[in-house]
């Protein structure tokens, strides 16, 4: 598997976008501008340019002004806001030089890409080349156009991109920036499975580097290790695999580990691919827990932040109110006192409110922590199952299944909503490594209707797994044979809504209540809180989920559990 280029591509991008040598005669107002962003001063730099307007507001320096703010709020990591002002360039773009075109065109790329958006990425970056006119911009721009559309999988485009830049790197020698593309070209060349290139275009990078004294690439070790095992030269991947070890941060090591673990399988070494797996599990954990502990960090600082901010509104507010009431009692008398007490009483209703509403935002992320944590506990004793029957080939292949799975709960921990795509690969996953936990002879099945598009579409995170996990446990596991597990999503009349139902052929409502006594250990504490995490839902985003539960069929032994809910959606 590969290392990611996503990074280095985006980094790339930012520092491609912003243009500070000027190529054509600027004013005294954005040299200093200019001198403030080099100097990466971005709160005056932002401060200046805003003044400008103020001074003269014509089409030709609003262009030029908002080009700027476009750049600044880019740099500083505001990419809803860059993208605003861009836009705003461009409605005057007529007004703009053509270098200014071109960072213009260029930093709406960096932006799209940055959000995965390959193909409007792909648009900009071909407009900026239309008006780049130096050798140096045509290069920055094509490392881009040749990033973006390797993600957006331009198969026959990417060799032809990168091999001009190639050429221009030579003329101008760039040799840094060559070893760059040789990297990205052999982790192009990886996927599409053509080893031979991949290598040898990883050992050009890595030649370029060392004759450079460029730090060690992590990356085109790692492509260069895959190429040759996947060619047949497991021993020397094998060695470049551990020589990219010693520089590999945390992700880099998951990944480089898990590698050299495949790399030993296919060699037959079994002994140190288990060695390895060890090593690769350990660092998963631990930057699992890093992960985690910097969740928790985030919403305690948010808390404190919420917390100082209140006390800080509160204190202004009553400050106002004892000037008001000072002025208004000389003035006025009671009359006016009794203005300020009725303003007061609204201004601390709005201020409750206010604070109502982000303890709720709050108390929502906590309960995603909870839930996912039981989720882990309930997947994790199968993993205790298999290496309780000493299957080790099977632990393995489950404990990399669940991982996946793992990896895809976390990263989806803190987002109010996923794509309905992503929730029923999820559940996929979850379902699978049921199939041998519950029965041999159990079965499941996910339908969605063709009139909805899953990738369009997203609903809240997290919801549907506890409904499923219950028509595991409780339903489809109280059945001798044949246990069923069903997951169906359809249309509703109503507009941005689907209807969800979750099958089992189990025990039925009035059973489950029955044996309810004898089942503690296995009671979801996820329906708990999935039922607060509803409340919290209607209370933010005024969400309201219909719930339907009631027997499936009419078969007295085993009529079922059909679990419907109605849930809204937002457009992606």
């Amino acid at each position: 598997m590969q290392l990611s280029l996503r990074t280095i591509l985006v980094l790339l991008g930012i520092l491609f976008s912003l243009n500070l040598s000027s190529q054509s005669q600027k004013s005294f107002e954005f040299q200093t501008i200019d001198s403030l962003l080099q100097a990466q001063n971005y709160a005056l730099a932002k401060t200046k340019v805003s003044k400008l307007l103020t001074i003269q507001n014509d089409d030709s320096l609003s262009a030029k002004v908002h080009l700027y703010l476009g750049k600044i709020e880019l740099l500083t990591g505001n990419i809803d806001t860059a993208l605003a002002e861009y836009f705003k360039a461009k409605a005057h773009q007529n007004y703009l030089s053509l270098q200014d075109k071109v960072n213009l065109f260029s930093g709406v790329g960096v932006i799209y890409s940055k959000s995965q958006n390959f193909e409007d990425a792909i648009i900009n970056f071909e407009e900026a080349l239309n008006y780049a006119e130096t050798d140096l911009d045509r290069l920055k721009i094509l490392v881009n156009l040749g990033s973006v559309s390797m993600e957006a999988d331009k198969g026959q485009q990417v060799s032809k991109i990168y091999n001009e830049a190639l050429a221009i790197t030579r003329k101008l020698e760039e040799y840094g920036v060559e070893a760059i593309i040789y990297t990205n070209l052999s982790n192009y060349y990886l996927k599409e499975r053509n080893w031979k290139k991949a290598e040898e275009s990883a050992k050009k990078s890595l030649h370029l580097r060392d004759s450079l004294k460029m730090p060690v690439s992590v990356i085109t070790l790692n492509n260069l290790g895959y190429a040759q095992v996947n060619s047949g030269n497991i021993e020397n991947g094998i060695k470049n695999y551990n020589k990219a070890l010693k520089d590999a941060n945390l992700q880099e090591k998951i990944q480089l580990l898990y590698n050299l673990r495949s790399a030993n399988i296919a060699a037959g070494d079994y002994q140190t691919a288990l060695r390895y797996y060890d090593q690769y599990d350990s660092v998963k954990d631990i930057a699992a827990s890093k992960n985690y502990e910097q969740k928790i960090a985030d919403i305690r600082t948010a808390y404190e932040t919420v917390e100082k901010e209140k006390k800080i509104a509160l204190l202004e507010a009553e400050n106002k109110i004892r000037k008001r009431e000072l002025i208004w009692i000389i003035i006025a008398g009671l009359v006016l006192l009794l203005a300020l007490g009725i303003g007061g009483y609204f201004r601390m209703k709005h201020i409750k409110i206010r604070q109502k509403l982000e303890q709720s935002h709050l108390r929502s992320k906590f309960l995603r922590l909870q839930l996912n944590p039981h989720f882990l506990f309930n997947a994790l004793q199968q993993v205790q199952f298999y290496i309780y029957k000493n299957e080790r080939e099977t632990s393995m292949q489950y404990l990399d299944n669940f991982g996946k799975l793992i990896r895809s709960v976390l990263e989806h921990s803190d987002s109010d909503f996923i794509k309905l795509s992503e929730e029923i690969a999820m559940l996929h996953n979850y379902l699978s490594l049921q199939e041998n936990a519950i029965a041999t002879d159990f079965s499941f099945l996910i339908k969605c209707d063709a009139a909805i598009s899953a990738e369009e579409i997203r609903i809240p995170a997290m919801l549907l797994q506890p409904f499923v996990e219950n028509a595991v446990i409780h339903g489809a596991k109280g059945r001798p044979n044949n246990p069923k597990v069903e997951v169906l999503f359809k249309t509703t009349e109503a507009k941005h809504k689907i209807s969800v139902e979750i099958i089992d052929n189990g025990l039925g409502i009035q059973q489950k209540q029955r044996n309810i006594q004898h089942d503690k250990l296995h009671r979801s504490m996820g329906q708990d809180i999935l039922k607060k995490r509803m409340q919290e839902l209607n209370t933010i985003n005024q969400i309201k989920i219909d719930l339907e539960i009631s027997n499936a069929t009419k078969d007295e032994k085993y009529p079922g559990t059909r679990v419907k809910l109605i849930i809204p959606f937002v457009d992606v």
